[in-house]
């Protein structure tokens, strides 16, 4: 943008070249709501993990089942990431600062590979062959269902909200691994032969959700012992992994569009930082080149002074001397 201030005078004008407002002040706002958005998130995820510091634990568990688990901790990385990219895009482009503004571009264009990465992701792992899929997964979530919290509570939400049981091509006598679901005559277990309740079909005019079924405890007793005709009636038989991976294919299109949206605000965030960091660099240089000029001029114009200030010197002192000898 470009004024004209007069001066004191009226007769000379100085020319004021600015940063497009239409470019800056929306960055300045988006970036801000972000940054404010990012901070609650955070704050939440850390007030989570601290309430549940006792039970966070990233030991015996591959890296993957370890961030499922603790979701907190990645949601945490991920708005942190996010809080310290639009910290720097909101100051940046408040205060026209260039470096601020390139790191702010360079943190866009990481989220921008991570939301490509995220569309790639959306588009192959639903047509993984099962083997690849399950062996995303470990049987130690079925292993260690009793003895874990975090798993058993990720076990349970993942079946009751796939209508499946058990991971592996085996299903649900997956739970024949755990020492307390499973068959073998020296298992004193009142769960023996059993699987948890979040396997459990509703009951006719049952609300079909996770508590529901948990009251039910001992809904899926003894499906272990019987034909898998007759565990279908009382169980869901499928893996979740299937299960997960059909409901992943069902949904493809959304998750593909969601990952389109954010890769187009990413781009428009990542023009208009462009846009001003490329203004701001041209107007350092241009008012840089400008004051140099005008201090040379200073400089000249000082001399000049002088000289005339010298020469009226010389002028007088020779008018004195001839009015002394006429």
């Amino acid at each position: 943008m470009v004024k004209r201030i007069p001066t004191p005078k009226g007769d000379e004008s100085t020319l004021i070249i600015d940063v497009n407002p239409w470019h800056r002040i929306p960055l300045v706002f988006i970036n801000l709501f972000l940054f404010a958005f990012s901070c609650m998130v955070a704050f939440i995820c850390v007030t989570s993990i601290y309430d549940r510091r006792e039970q966070i634990s990233f030991a015996n568990r591959s890296l993957l089942i370890s961030f499922v688990v603790n979701m907190e901790i990645s949601v945490l990385f991920i708005s942190a990431l996010v809080l310290a990219i639009t910290f720097l895009g909101f100051v940046g482009a408040l205060r026209e600062n260039i470096r601020f503004l390139a790191w702010y571009i360079k943190g866009i264009c990481l989220l921008t590979i991570i939301t490509v990465i995220f569309i790639f992701g959306a588009l192959i792992i639903p047509f993984l062959s099962k083997n690849s899929a399950q062996s995303l997964f470990s049987i130690d979530l079925i292993i260690s269902y009793r003895d874990n919290p975090d798993y058993a509570r990720l076990v349970d939400y993942a079946q009751a909200s796939f209508s499946c049981c058990g991971i592996t091509t085996e299903r649900y006598h997956d739970w024949g691994h755990n020492i307390y679901f499973n068959c073998s005559p020296s298992n004193p277990s009142t769960e023996r032969c059993s699987v948890p309740a979040s396997c459990c079909r509703p009951l006719e005019g049952e609300t079909p959700n996770l508590e529901t079924r948990l009251k039910r405890r001992f809904c899926g007793s003894g499906v272990l012992a019987i034909s898998e005709q007759e565990a279908w009636q009382k169980i869901y038989t499928r893996s979740c992994v299937d299960a997960c991976v059909a409901f992943m294919r069902a949904n493809s299109l959304i998750t593909i569009g969601v990952g389109f949206v954010a890769f187009s605000v990413l781009s428009v965030l990542r023009g208009m930082a462009n846009t001003v960091h490329d203004e701001v660099v041209s107007l350092t240089r241009l008012y840089d080149k400008y004051y140099r000029r005008v201090a040379h001029g200073a400089r000249k114009s000082l001399a000049q002074r002088e000289a005339l200030a010298q020469v009226r010197a010389a002028r007088d002192h020779l008018v004195k001397r001839h009015a002394q000898h006429g």
